[in-house]
């Protein structure tokens, strides 16, 4: 069976910026109807997922400024868009570090069964201090220290997921008998980390387990992406690097029955006309905010707020190690070196962390697409429009259709659960 290239788009509306340009209602009922216009319209070009990111806090003071209030809180905001679409996934991000196993079993497969099987969990170990700081934590813990939780944590959700087999459910009437208890499996969890006894009272969904994604880059997150990610989600900046990427991570994860699909990050700016698409990013550019991306980027050690925005990128900017997150900083130092931006150039660049993108006709983006699917860089992308009004339905309308006529991408839905859409086979228990 060919290659079916995989289309995901990020969910969370831009909180920084675009809220500036006059065709934007940013009121609270203003965000909840463009999150449902977001999803049908992400439906209606069939993508395979909406992909949620969080990060457990509201940033850096320095961006407090600029920014409007975050949005909806992932778990609740998918739950409510499942009842108004019908295809789509949903994928969250869960900390396994900050927030406890017991507590995201439950709500994921919550969410998994009240979709009908189109949960997704992004799976991250918390870098920012700001997040520790809400969860009674003693600090950052250590990154190698974070994938060792993980690991645990992970055991703990799957064990809790896999308490009810497909034989667990007799609903014997007569004998007013629900389960055979012989069939349920406690989690009975006793580790470094966490005691679970379980179980978790929740049936398999209609795709056994919500797909598990995870976006580790450092060498550590890599080895953990290998082993048990269904889909990784990644940043890189040129084709070539991710292309290294993709074959380290095929043969990590040599031996497993499906290797892990791998969808990078990819902004695009569409328009009819090269001219158009220009025009287009010189409007996302004139909205961005400088001074909430300084702020921002402060949660991963690169500091550059009290720099000229029209002078170079300092040196300065950069600590020679963190243990907040190792693949960010490489990321950015490597945005700086290019090409000798200024400050201000350089957190334009970052609006869109440190991952590819592509400005221009529908025929254009498509040709970078299959060009990266072709060449062995990607299975698919996670998608970032400007965050300004028409861009993703231009997406749909335009490039979608150019992608359908080359054989890259489906026509319609085929099955009705996110790992039918991803190709992925359902877990045995």
């Amino acid at each position: 069976m060919p290659r079916e290239l995989h289309l995901l788009a990020f969910g969370n509306t831009r909180s920084a910026g675009p809220w500036r340009h006059p065709g934007i209602d940013n009121s609270t009922a203003g965000v909840r109807r463009r999150l449902i216009e977001h999803a049908r319209t992400a439906e209606a070009g069939t993508f395979d997922a909406l992909f949620f990111a969080d990060g457990l806090n509201y940033g850096p003071p320095a961006t407090w400024a600029y920014k409007t209030p975050e949005d909806f809180e992932p778990l609740t905001a998918t739950a409510a868009l499942s009842s108004v679409t019908e295809h789509i996934g949903l994928v969250v991000t869960g900390s396994a570090t900050l927030q406890h196993p017991y507590h995201l079993a439950r709500q994921l497969l919550s969410l998994d069964h009240l979709s009908g099987g189109r949960a997704g969990w992004n799976l991250v170990t918390s870098f920012a201090q700001a997040a520790a700081d809400n969860f009674s934590a003693n600090g950052v813990v250590d990154h190698d220290e974070r994938y060792r939780i993980a690991e645990e944590a992970l055991d703990v959700v799957r064990k809790l997921w896999d308490g009810w087999g497909e034989d667990t459910i007799v609903e014997d009437r007569a004998a007013g008998i629900f389960h055979d208890v012989t069939r349920i499996r406690p989690a009975n969890h006793h580790g470094r980390y966490f005691a679970v006894t379980g179980p978790l009272g929740a049936s398999r969904s209609a795709q056994g387990r919500p797909v598990l994604f995870q976006a580790g880059s450092s060498e550590t997150g890599r080895a953990f992406a290998a082993r048990h990610a269904e889909v990784i989600f990644t940043s890189h900046g040129n084709r070539n690097r991710a292309q290294e990427f993709y074959r380290q991570i095929r043969t990590a994860s040599l031996g497993r029955a499906q290797p892990p699909l791998i969808t990078p990050s990819l902004r695009y700016v569409v328009g009819s006309t090269e001219d158009e698409a220009k025009r287009a990013e010189r409007e996302e550019y004139q909205y961005f905010s400088p001074e909430y991306q300084a702020g921002w980027l402060l949660e991963v050690d690169v500091d550059v707020t009290d720099a000229d925005l029209d002078g170079p990128v300092p040196a300065s900017a950069f600590p020679d190690h963190t243990q907040t997150h190792q693949t960010a900083l490489a990321g950015y130092r490597a945005l700086a070196a290019d090409g000798n931006p200024t400050v201000r150039e350089f957190l334009y660049r970052t609006v869109n962390g440190w991952g590819a993108s592509v400005v221009g006709t529908p025929e254009r983006i498509a040709d970078e697409i299959e060009e990266w699917f072709t060449t062995a860089a990607a299975d698919g992308f996670v998608l970032r429009d400007t965050g300004l009004p028409g861009q993703a339905e231009l997406f749909v309308e335009q490039v979608v259709p150019v992608l359908r006529k080359r054989g890259l991408f489906r026509h319609e839905y085929t099955g009705t659960t996110l790992r039918s859409h991803l190709g992925l086979e359902v877990p045995g228990r």
